[in-house]
């Protein structure tokens, strides 16, 4: 069952918490909101870093700009949150539901999220470095301008996606579905997208040098003007891609797996 607090309650362990934080942990308490119910709740640039916020409820809560590095927030619900502009610096949101949660500019640097469920959230110019990302699902969500280096998307899904300018260098996109996605003059230089399912998915003007595409499936997707320098195409499939030419094939490395045409 939900917690229910009143506001002066969440006044009085916000209080208590600032303290906390303030001494070092030798004064005041850190914060116990596991299970409360913060519908909706006010909580614009709230310091909350390190809180136990697990199995909160806080879809539609305002938390602007609020500071939650290092919180618990494992199977939160924070559907509708606003958490524009907040830092999420090493927060723990393995199981967490955001869908539709508004994330633009969050630090999410360190993010355990493995796996969360994102799906259309906006996630604009997300610092997303080092963040793990496994299975999490991330359909239709906008990350355009996201900073993902060296983040972990194993398994997660990313189809129908806005990717354009995400950097995701060196990341691991492993058995991804980007289906679909926009990663327009996106940055996949050295990235490990082995078994990635890329069909149908816009990568025009992508840096791929350096990338690992073996086995990748990328029928019909647009490849006009992408950069494939060194990169490892073995076993991959681009039958009816747009743009791929012999002129690529003299530059990566493939085999006789590698599908070229029916």
């Amino acid at each position: 069952m939900p917690i229910t607090l009143s506001p002066a309650q969440v006044r009085e362990i916000l209080a208590r918490h600032q303290a906390w934080i303030a001494s070092n942990g030798t004064a005041g308490e850190r914060a116990d909101l596991a299970g409360a119910n913060l519908n909706r709740a006010e909580l614009q640039n709230a310091a909350l870093q390190h809180a136990d916020m697990r199995e909160a409820i806080l879809s539609g809560a305002q938390l602007r700009g609020a500071n939650l590095s290092g919180a618990n927030l494992q199977r939160a619900r924070l559907l509708q949150a606003n958490l524009r502009d907040a830092n999420l610096e090493g927060a723990d949101l393995s199981g967490a539901f955001l869908q539709n949660a508004i994330l633009s500019k969050a630090n999410m640097k360190g993010v355990q999220a493995s796996p969360a469920d994102l799906e259309l959230a906006d996630l604009s110019g997300v610092n997303m470095g080092d963040a793990n990302f496994e299975e999490a699902k991330l359909v239709g969500c906008n990350l355009r301008g996201a900073k993902c280096k060296n983040a972990n998307f194993y398994k997660a899904n990313l189809s129908e996606a806005i990717l354009v300018k995400v950097d995701f260098e060196n990341a691991i996109l492993r058995t991804t579905d980007i289906r679909k996605s926009d990663l327009t003059d996106a940055n996949l230089k050295g990235a490990n997208l082995q078994s990635a399912r890329l069909q149908e998915a816009d990568l025009v003007k992508v840096d791929l040098r350096e990338a690992n595409l073996q086995r990748a499936r990328m029928q019909k997707t647009d490849l006009y003007k992408a950069q494939f320098d060194n990169a490892d195409m073995r076993g991959a499939d681009v039958r009816d891609a747009i743009g791929f030419s012999q002129k690529h094939l003299d530059v990566v490395r493939w085999d006789e797996k590698t599908k070229l045409r029916d």
